[in-house]
């Protein structure tokens, strides 16, 4: 194949998609500090596991219902000043965040409005970037490209989640959150340098007609390509299946493993280590492993996380214990979470016509993230009359069964 004549090398020379991927990992380190910083914020403040499960599931809200008007909208305008603009409207939320919790007037209502208005953003920014990629990357380039920004990503987390609890423990919750907050800015400076010709079909000022037009062709042709169909169900599966591991954490790791901040810290090294591991690997694992084999061992993956953090509970009285136990399964977790997030990214940029891409992108993300809002609200109430373990223990039954329907499936042969 030709991709595997590219390698890693040819893809750090290409200045503008690396112009793009230093503003995504400037992005993840902040990120990645700012999760941990965020949970226990939100934690402190209401004391309540259900608290984590809304605000999580809010934060999802707008990728469903703007995300795929937001394709369509940015599809024919300067994607380079669409992700400038949402940098800075994301830099302006969390820097009230950190300021409100700084001075003590922080309130959960504060917490659920800037969650909404940073999803929003990021609706509008995630298809302008997707959209941007083919303008500056060869699409023989995709799948090394592709991989090479996972894998820096990856990188960039696990440092950001490692220094973390040092961070906080330094310059406290609220300077992690302005270190969020100046990531923001940098990558919107960064991407302010992108050098790229974009093509506008359309005058800035705002129709309806076109618009709608725009959004109803990429809605026929979406419909029409039956591998997108099956990476969304992918994707809604992974999504909704996380979402116990994605919005308790910090009650998890606090009510079961009786543990901090440290433990999460720690939790997300392991899972960033994996999930950098999965993202150099993704090449050649693909090239020797076809679609049905690699994804079926993801469902198995996610059963043994689960499950394993319950039964291995008698380990937890050591805090050797509780750390060895927490690392292995959590690696596991991010080695073949990792490789099925790689397999549906470099599928989807395949399959789809850079014409549509944005519209697609959209449309696949609010798809995709659309079980975890509901999952999530679930979830919530679950939480206020079930103990987490029967929640774990029942999402690790869950993905067994999925493991078993996809080893049984036929419809996985059209990405071999």
């Amino acid at each position: 194949m030709e991709n595997q004549k590219v390698g890693y090398k040819v893809i750090l020379k290409q200045k503008e998609y690396m112009k793009i991927i230093s503003a995504a990992l400037i992005n993840r380190f902040g990120d990645s500090v700012d999760a941990i910083a965020s949970a226990w914020i939100v934690y402190e403040l209401t004391q309540k596991a259900s608290w984590s499960a809304l605000i999580y599931a809010l934060n999802l809200i707008p990728s469903v219902i703007i995300t795929p008007l937001a394709g369509a909208f940015v599809e024919n305008r300067s994607k380079k000043k669409i992700m400038i603009i949402t940098d800075l409207i994301r830099a302006m939320c969390v820097a009230y965040v950190a300021s409100s919790y700084l001075f003590g007037f922080l309130e959960g209502w504060h917490l659920i409005i800037t969650t909404l208005i940073i999803s929003t953003a990021e609706a509008f920014r995630g298809p302008s970037s997707s959209a941007l990629t083919p303008l500056v990357l060869k699409k023989e380039y995709y799948e090394y490209g592709m991989s090479l920004l996972m894998s820096l990503s990856t990188v960039v987390e696990l440092i950001g989640t490692a220094i973390a609890a040092t961070i906080i423990a330094l310059i406290g919750t609220s300077g992690a959150i302005y270190v969020d907050m100046a990531t923001f800015i940098v990558s919107a400076l960064i991407i302010g340098t992108l050098r790229v010709q974009e093509v506008s079909k359309m005058e800035s000022k705002f129709e309806f007609k076109t618009y709608t037009k725009t959004l109803k062709d990429g809605f026929d042709y979406a419909l029409h390509l039956r591998p997108l169909f099956v990476l969304c169900l992918l994707g809604m599966f992974l999504n909704a299946i996380l979402v116990p591991f994605n919005s308790l954490q910090a009650p998890f790791i606090s009510i079961v493993m009786k543990g901090g901040a440290e433990v999460m810290s720690a939790m997300g090294v392991a899972f960033s280590v994996s999930s950098l591991l999965a993202s150099v690997t993704y090449p050649k694992v693909r090239s020797h492993m076809k679609a049905k084999p690699l994804l079926s061992l993801c469902p198995f993956a996610i059963a043994l996380f689960y499950i394993g953090l319950i039964k291995f509970q008698f380990l937890y009285s050591s805090r050797f214990g509780c750390f060895a136990v927490m690392a292995a399964l959590t690696f596991i977790l991010g080695l073949f979470v990792g490789w099925t997030n790689a397999f549906a990214s470099v599928e989807f940029m395949k399959i789809t016509d850079p014409a549509y891409l944005a519209r697609c992108g959209s449309m696949f993300t609010a798809l995709t993230m659309g079980v975890s809002p509901v999952a999530s609200f679930v979830i919530s109430g679950i939480a206020n009359t079930a103990p987490l373990s029967g929640m774990f223990i029942g999402c690790g039954l869950l993905a067994l069964i999925v493991m078993l329907i996809i080893l049984f499936s036929k419809t996985l042969k059209e990405f071999d």
